[in-house]
């Protein structure tokens, strides 16, 4: 063999070998390559099959809240309707306290013009028996002889006394209120501090809906809280509901609603007397706060009555009394039946009177007590007038009205031609017999309306009558 059949041959043993290499490396890529292929789908599936997994648990993630969510807006309706259906009937009350019907207060119509507020029994006494002797000196005349009786009373007897007067104040002490008051002040440095002032008040009516309380206008004006207090944890607000300035007088209206019923059932409307038929030496008791502390009583009686004092368009009388008095003094005085009788005033004292208990007649202001409570306008017609004395009317020739001591400027009075020292005989016809009956005559007219006044008017050499036209007008305090 010569060599180049060798080397052919060998170049074709490797040309052979290097195919078969080739082909082995290709039949193993291939099979790399399906297995690689395989693995790779198994992945997937794995993949996919972890994927499908972890949607489901997202989703039932996702729905425990929204099922939580639903229970509890199910459980919190059921819990709103059953507080609805339990809650709306106060809420009702609250939301409609306006629209509740209040029944207008009446008083009685008894004026002090010949009568008075309740009843007076009148005790017609016995027509004496008279035996006329014959003026003969020598009948012998009987000697009368006083006849005296002895009481033996005991110390028991004096307690027993005491005892019933006790009995009558605590009854009356039902229609007491005690009054908190909060102001805003000014101290010595100017900072904002809060003012407390307290006093006592007296149910003097209801209009079915709320107690109307009677007390001091200076106690209660401009305060920014009033309020009725039944314990020390228990207060109850009140409103201001109309006033009296010249009479430092006001009303207050507190809801029967507010006021727990252990409370309410202990509270009354105070029984009203009557003052025009009292005399000196009545024996009478104060109650609410008289020697300036709540709950204070004091017994005392009548000194002295008849006392005037002159506000705009109307006279009072006062009366007197031996109790003291000092500056935060205020209540009501009562009979020994109960009655309420007068208010006691701090405003109206007279000097001479300081240390006394001074006090308004109850039938002078119920008039006016019962326009505060059922917010009815006042007439203003704009003067001070007294009564006249015999004296004058003899010297100016008439037989009654009143004589005009100050017309207040820009009054209806005024602005009507009225002059200080002119004598009000007539008002629409109606003859004036005195400063009440006059005002009582004009209270009986509305605000705007025209009165014909006829006058005496004295200034000058000569009197003369003349007729004036005022329009009256409302009261403002």
């Amino acid at each position: 063999m010569s060599v180049n059949d060798k080397d052919n041959k060998e170049n074709k043993e490797n040309k052979e070998n290097k195919e078969n290499k080739e082909n082995k490396e290709s039949k193993e890529n291939k099979e790399n390559n399906e297995n690689k292929e395989n693995k790779e789908i198994k992945e997937f599936e794995f993949i996919k099959e972890q994927v499908i997994e972890k949607k489901r648990r997202k989703l039932k993630k996702r729905l425990m809240p929204v099922l939580f969510t639903v229970c509890l807006a199910i459980l919190f309706g059921l819990i709103a309707a059953v507080t609805i259906v339990i809650a709306e009937p106060k809420l009702y009350k609250i939301l409609h306290r306006e629209e509740e019907v209040k029944t207008p207060v009446t008083f009685p119509t008894q004026y002090p013009n010949g009568s008075d507020y309740g009843e007076v029994e009148v005790t017609v006494a016995p027509t004496p028996t008279v035996t006329v002797v014959p003026d003969d000196t020598s009948v012998d005349q009987p000697i009368s002889m006083p006849v005296i009786q002895q009481i033996d009373a005991t110390i028991n007897d004096f307690e027993n006394m005491y005892y019933e007067i006790h009995k009558v104040a605590s009854e009356a002490d039902k229609s007491q209120v005690y009054i908190t008051s909060a102001f805003t002040v000014y101290d010595l440095f100017g900072n904002k501090v809060e003012k407390t002032i307290d006093t006592s008040g007296i149910i003097i009516a209801d209009n079915s809906t709320d107690y109307l309380i009677l007390t001091s206008l200076d106690c209660v004006k401009d305060a920014k809280s009033i309020k009725i207090k039944f314990s020390d944890s228990v207060y109850v607000d009140a409103v201001l509901l109309d006033y009296e300035t010249e009479l430092n007088l006001a009303i207050l209206s507190v809801s029967m609603d507010d006021i727990p019923k252990i409370y309410l059932d202990g509270l009354q409307v105070a029984e009203i007397g009557g003052s025009s038929a009292i005399s000196v030496g009545t024996p009478v008791i104060a109650l609410g706060n008289p020697n300036g502390h709540f709950g204070s009583m004091e017994i005392g009686i009548i000194t002295s009555k008849g006392i005037p004092v002159n506000i705009t368009d109307n006279r009072m009388d006062l009366f007197n009394t031996d109790m003291d008095s000092n500056s935060y003094s205020d209540g009501v005085v009562v009979n020994l039946q109960g009655q309420v009788i007068g208010v006691i005033t701090r405003t109206l004292r007279e000097d001479v009177n300081k240390e006394l208990s001074t006090v308004i007649g109850i039938t002078e202001i119920m008039p006016l007590i019962a326009q505060m409570v059922n917010q009815d306008p006042r007439i203003y017609f704009g003067i001070k007038a007294d009564d006249l004395t015999e004296a004058v009317m003899k010297k100016n020739e008439i037989e009654n009205g009143i004589y005009v001591g100050e017309v207040q400027s820009e009054s209806p009075a005024f602005e009507g031609g009225l002059k200080n020292g002119d004598i009000i005989i007539n008002v629409d016809d109606k003859m004036i017999l005195g400063t009440r009956d006059f005002y009582h005559t004009i209270s009986m007219d509305k605000p705007g309306q025209e009165v014909t006044v006829k006058i005496v008017r004295t200034a000058g050499t000569t009197a003369r009558v003349m007729e004036l036209k005022v329009v009256l007008a409302k009261k403002e305090q």
